[in-house]
């Protein structure tokens, strides 16, 4: 169960770390057994032989001590810089849980709300104070006593985190009887009270009056209103169920012709009869499905948005959280937006149900210039792309002018499948550099030490890419750093990834294990010859598949 890490979709920053074998050969020697115990020896003997004159500067016992050392004093003085200069927020509502007494709190609390946290998180310090204003407010409501607002260290408690999935920071759960569900709105106090009291409350309304009905067209940007024969029964319960699928917006049921006119709907219609209203273009959309709770909610998700919706912080649960995951997305300057966007709303109209039509302001800093920078978009040149979702993540271009028909067309092939992916890729580097990822930071000694002592076998290359500005089809990351094995002779296959501890001996038995050409390690003399070795060598590295 994943959240994405910001309202935007989970853009990955990740420095991703490649082993991979060619298919060059190499002998094997008649007493291979031995001479594999005698190489791993001689590499646990020498994995901490570090030059005291290293160029490079190695921090000492780089080769085999604990990993998470150099990044805990990596983000040392980031976590106390950042959290110096925050304000003082009352978090007495707020309960910390840990591995110690988390499964008893939510044994002993009906429905609670947790956020995973990093302290060091920028989202997770701006969620803070609305994240303890909700919680007081909820606490001071007698009716939500079996209710609680808590937060978990997902950099102490790893455990708890892993077992949650937690792919980002902030995640937020919200726990109802133990079991999770993601909480994806704003984060907000007043989203996140709404959000709740939603859960909580009555999943539909009942309107009686015509006053209570100008009130929810007064004050809901979307509502959906159900015309029934009675407020009870199959449907009234099919309603409920479809209400509590869809977060985002509240739900009516009516017995009243005069409420049912206002929401246009004939008091002489055939009952059920539902619409779903909104403010914004295409007010009214009428449902004409099973009256079941799942397609139901299907068809407000797919119908809530506009033709065309401006990607924001606020919209962007919407959108990402959609069950129609395909998007086309625009990409126009503020000052082209008049231009393009009426062409876009028009070649969305075939589409609706089928694809999400998404419009991203190219010099807005907070969302353009971010998202830009995923989908590989450079220079302020009106784009259009298709983009398959998070999980997938590919993305296809349209080539030529931007018109009526050709983003039509454009479209049309992306739902058939017709397309060709795009994939980020930096030219060819003249030396491997290291991102600023903290944890990929503490491997680099390490992974750069495996390097130097395999350096000799032509069958291996130890190669490394940075996910942030590279991507491939087979070289997809869970999280920073990633380490994948391609054997020789088996690049149509997909790679091993390794999930030792990362060690060069731990790495090196896991080459050693998978590697399709049997190799013998080639030892260095002195740490001298090490040295000049790996000077001569860097040039040759290489960044591929």
């Amino acid at each position: 169960m994943g959240s994405t890490t910001m309202s935007l979709p989970s853009f990955p920053a990740v420095l991703m770390l490649l082993l991979l074998a060619t298919a060059a050969a190499a002998a094997a020697g008649s007493n291979k057994a031995e001479e594999e115990l005698d190489d791993l020896q001689y590499l646990i003997d020498n994995s901490h032989d570090i030059p005291a004159n290293d160029p490079d500067g190695w921090p000492e016992g780089g080769g085999g001590g604990d990993d998470d050392d150099d990044d805990d004093l990596l983000f040392q003085d980031q976590d106390e810089d950042l959290l110096g200069h925050q304000p003082q927020i009352d978090e007495t509502h707020v309960v910390v849980l840990t591995a110690a007494n988390f499964s008893s709190f939510l044994s002993a609390t009906r429905h609670v709300m947790v956020e995973f946290y990093a302290p060091w998180c920028g989202h997770c310090q701006e969620l803070a104070p609305e994240y303890a204003a909700a919680a007081a407010h909820l606490a001071a409501h007698p009716h939500q006593a079996d209710l609680a607002l808590a937060k978990v260290d997902a950099t102490e408690e790893t455990d708890l985190a892993q077992r949650y999935d937690v792919q980002g920071f902030p995640t937020i759960l919200f726990f109802i009887d133990g079991v999770p569900k993601d909480y994806n709105g704003a984060r907000t106090k007043d989203a996140i009270v709404d959000w709740i009291n939603k859960k909580l409350g009555p999943a539909v309304q009942n309107v009686t009056s015509v006053d209570e009905a100008e009130r929810i067209l007064t004050g809901d940007d979307k509502a959906v209103l159900a015309f029934l024969d009675t407020l009870s029964g199959a449907h009234s319960d099919e309603l409920a169920a479809a209400s509590r699928l869809e977060d985002s917006i509240n739900f009516y049921q009516t017995l009243t012709p005069d409420v049912a006119k206002l929401f246009h709907i004939d008091a002489a219609t055939k009952r059920p009869s539902i619409v779903l209203l909104k403010k914004e273009e295409e007010k009214l959309t009428f449902y004409d499905g099973e009256f079941k709770a799942s397609a139901i909610a299907d068809f407000v998700s797919a119908n809530k948005l506009p033709l065309v919706t401006t990607l924001t912080q606020e919209t962007s649960p919407s959108i990402f959280g959609n069950p129609i995951k395909k998007q086309i997305l625009l990409f126009a300057i503020a000052s082209e937006s008049s231009k393009f966007l009426p062409i876009f709303k028009e070649a969305a109209k075939p589409f609706k149900g089928k694809l999400l039509f998404v419009f991203v302001e190219r010099d807005n800093e907070e969302v353009g210039e971010p998202v830009a920078d995923y989908f590989g978009i450079t220079g302020q040149e009106t784009t259009v792309l298709a983009y398959t979702g998070n999980e997938d993540a590919k993305k296809f271009f349209l080539d030529g002018e931007v018109s009526l028909e050709a983003i039509k067309d454009f479209a049309e092939g992306f739902l058939e499948d017709k397309l060709t992916p795009f994939y980020k890729s930096e030219p060819v580097p003249e030396s491997i550099y290291a991102p600023w990822c903290g944890h990929c930071q503490s491997l680099e000694p390490t992974y750069n030490k495996l390097a130097r002592h395999l350096r000799g076998v032509d069958s291996l290359v130890i190669a490394k890419m940075d996910g942030t500005a590279n991507e491939h089809p087979r070289a997809k990351s869970d999280g920073y750093p990633t380490i994948l094995f391609y054997p020789a002779g088996k690049k149509s296959f997909e790679p091993i990834t390794f999930e030792g501890e990362r060690t060069v001996v731990d790495m090196y038995k896991f080459i050693k294990k998978h590697a399709s050409i049997p190799f013998k390690l080639k030892r260095q003399e002195s740490s001298t010859q090490m040295e000049e070795g790996v000077k001569s060598s860097d040039t040759n590295l290489k960044d591929e598949l």
